[in-house]
């Protein structure tokens, strides 16, 4: 394998996508002493970085917005780590260079690309996604235009883990005015979950009375007024009416990434050590990555220190090691306060649950500072003696 000159002009690594896999590669490769003279370079069209498994906490009130969505450079201040706020238009391997729509082209000595999947675009402009920040500021929007509704029907397309969230947080911020429908194409919902985390979610499921069509396609969609469903479900046709349609079914490939080399099939072929086949100072981590792992945030945030370890070693010629993923658990929100955590065969309901998942993910915040910003914050609520 060819290695790159020891000390090279300029050298800089960029990193494409802000999520849990670019940020906290970066964060991990600013730690490192030896490399504090190379630029580090995150780049990201939106401002802000999303927390998403706690996007759900903003539809219900239980945190804030600037708690899971901190802008970029508020995390970054005290880092050794630049941010662009760029569209990505390009990426030429050959020349190392990188095609951004505001700055232009931007070379790099090593690339990492952890852009992520996007969501699958609804087939109806008014169907809203739950995916961003964005989204969830639609939906609020949408939730305030109908809150005279005496009785608010939502259909929720897809029950794996973000439409499940959803419809539980959903059905209990609006109590009894919720007729919440969850439609899945497969046959169980939360398809690659362990039997407890489904049981917990069935259970709270069935509490709330949300209605759960599984084996149920949806064959089209209009939207006069209200949307008007058309459903399949074993053969047979039917249709409903909804005030609300949310879309959370399926990821897919940005066009960008279908540009390189093997992109076409869905997914980067990447070694166990997580370096771009044909081209090793490209190195791709999280949902783009062709390995049989989950596309979860529990991966990318593993895969983070141990990229930039590796890439330490390829720098300075050393042996670079194959990730291993270590799976560590499950947690889902299933309702306001309420949730489940399933972990090395054992399963925690309820309030405890909950807790134990909004403490974990507290803990993996970007910073400390953000994490002990947040914590303070919610102590600072949650203590009788701090409220004025």
């Amino acid at each position: 394998m060819n290695r790159p000159p020891s000390s090279p002009v300029n050298p800089r690594i960029c990193i494409l996508g802000g999520g849990f896999a670019g940020l906290y590669s970066a964060l991990a490769l600013a730690k490192i002493q030896l490399l504090e003279q190379w630029q580090i370079v995150v780049i990201d069209q939106t401002d802000r970085f999303e927390f998403s498994p706690l996007l759900y906490e903003l539809i219900s009130g239980e945190l804030e917005a600037w708690e899971v969505a901190p802008p970029y450079l508020q995390l970054l201040r005290n880092e050794r780590i630049n941010f662009y706020c760029d569209r990505i238009e390009g990426i030429n391997l050959e020349a190392r260079q990188v095609q951004l729509r505001d700055r232009g082209p931007l070379g790099y000595t090593y690339l990492i690309i952890a852009l992520g999947l996007e969501g699958r675009v609804p087939p109806h402009p008014d169907v809203l996604s739950f995916r961003r920040l964005a989204d969830v500021q639609r939906l609020e929007a949408e939730l305030q235009r109908l809150q005279h509704e005496p009785s608010l029907d939502i259909s929720i397309v897809g029950a794996g883990a973000s439409g499940v969230e959803l419809a539980c947080k959903l059905a209990d911020r609006l109590g009894d005015r919720h007729q919440i429908h969850l439609i899945h194409r497969g046959p169980q919902l939360l398809p690659g979950f362990s039997p407890p985390t489904r049981k917990a979610a069935e259970g709270a499921i069935n509490k709330r009375r949300i209605r759960l069509s599984l084996n149920t396609n949806v064959k089209a969609i209009q939207h006069q007024g209200d949307f008007q469903l058309q459903l399949q479900q074993q053969g047979k046709f039917f249709k409903e009416t909804s005030h609300l349609v949310i879309w959370t079914a399926g990821t897919e490939i940005s066009p960008l990434i279908r540009s390189l080399p093997g992109g076409d099939r869905g997914q980067l072929s990447v070694t166990p050590e997580l370096q771009l086949s044909r081209y090793p100072e490209v190195f791709v981590l999280g949902d783009l990555a062709a390995t049989p792992l989950a596309n979860t945030a529990q991966v990318a945030y593993q895969q983070a220190p141990h990229l930039a370890k590796n890439l330490q070693s390829y720098v300075f010629q050393g042996s670079l090691k194959p990730f291993r993923y270590r799976h560590l658990g499950e947690m889902l929100t299933l309702g306001i306060h309420n949730g489940v955590v399933h972990s090395f065969g054992i399963t925690i309901k309820g309030r405890l649950g909950n807790l134990i998942r909004t403490l974990v993910y507290i803990q993996r915040l970007p910073t400390l500072r953000q994490s002990l910003r947040v914590l303070a914050h919610r102590l600072k609520l949650a203590l009788p003696w701090t409220k004025p």
